[in-house]
């Protein structure tokens, strides 16, 4: 079965009422919502972007609020006050959606409102019997800008996770489980390079993680590149991102490019921080086998 839905700078009131762009998807594994977003019963805003992922196996809820969980990518312009990406991108000038036996893609393009120097790619792929998805996604930029701040790859959830997984910063490829005010004076002193090959929050006291496996990172034009794992407040938050402007005023040029292929990973984690990594590695493996770069 196949399905194809597409909006070219369709009208506030269209793309909201008769052709909504947000959905639900569900597998055996989770829950995806990609709903519009609501305030006093009005939609404020619907572009396709995650919501909330429900992981089955604990019946546990990962969102941010009543904002989106996924903001990367995202762009600061040199003077902005504050950041702007694909957790707010409205209206969406392209998108669909396409299902067969073993996926549905739902896909995206164009640019946010504020920012016409930068051309906007995003594209899920939910597979229909795996604990995990896939994300890619490319800002290309088309007309010279100064940026302060862009970002990709940024997650970011209510405070209910106990511990942040990493590669230890010093080399060995031995992963770390921390806590969180644990992890600060470590990646104080090493921040994770950009390029870091994965990254997961645990919560070992219900049993259950999230986590993103890097399958391609490009960048152009890169000012301070590090993987950052950050607080958040209003309500309290944790989240991570790949800063490839890091607050620094950096001018791009046409031609630079950013491209990103990640799976976001649910995993169920016993007590034991020891073991508490076994089923994302597993699935880890997999993914790489499956989805990785081809030799």
């Amino acid at each position: 079965m196949k399905r194809i839905v597409a909006l070219l700078a369709l009208p506030a009131a269209l793309a909201f009422g008769q052709s909504p762009i947000g959905f639900k998807f569900e597998n055996p594994f989770y829950i995806a919502d990609l709903t519009a977003r609501e305030r006093d019963g009005k939609v404020i805003e619907d572009n396709g972007t995650l919501r909330g992922l429900t992981f089955k196996a604990t019946n546990t809820l990962i969102k941010r609020g009543s904002n989106r969980m996924h903001w990367a990518p995202s762009f600061q312009r040199s003077g902005a006050k504050s950041y702007l990406g694909i957790g707010t991108w409205n209206q969406v000038q392209k998108h669909s959606k396409t299902e067969n036996k073993d996926r549905v893609r739902f896909t995206r393009s164009g640019y946010v409102q504020e920012y016409p120097e930068v051309h906007l790619f995003a594209e899920y792929d939910f597979l229909k019997n795996e604990p995990y998805f896939l994300f890619r996604s490319t800002m290309t930029i088309e007309k010279p800008i100064e940026m302060f701040w862009l970002r990709n790859q940024e997650m970011t959830m209510d405070h209910i996770f106990t511990h942040v997984a990493f590669p230890n910063p010093d080399g060995s490829g031995k992963p770390m489980v921390v806590d969180f005010e644990e992890r600060k004076p470590i990646l104080a002193a090493k921040p994770l390079p950009v390029d870091v090959p994965w990254v997961a929050f645990v919560n070992l006291e219900k049993g259950f993680g999230y986590g993103a496996v890097i399958l391609k990172h490009k960048a152009g034009t890169m000012t301070n590149p590090i993987t950052s794992i950050n607080d958040g407040v209003n309500p309290p938050a944790r989240y991570w991102d790949r800063r490839l402007v890091n607050q620094k005023d950096t001018q791009l040029k046409v031609g630079d490019k950013y491209e990103e292929e990640t799976a976001y990973v649910l995993f169920k984690v016993p007590a034991s921080k020891e073991k508490a990594l076994d089923e994302f590695f597993a699935l880890r493996d997999k993914i790489m086998k499956k989805h990785g770069k081809k030799k």
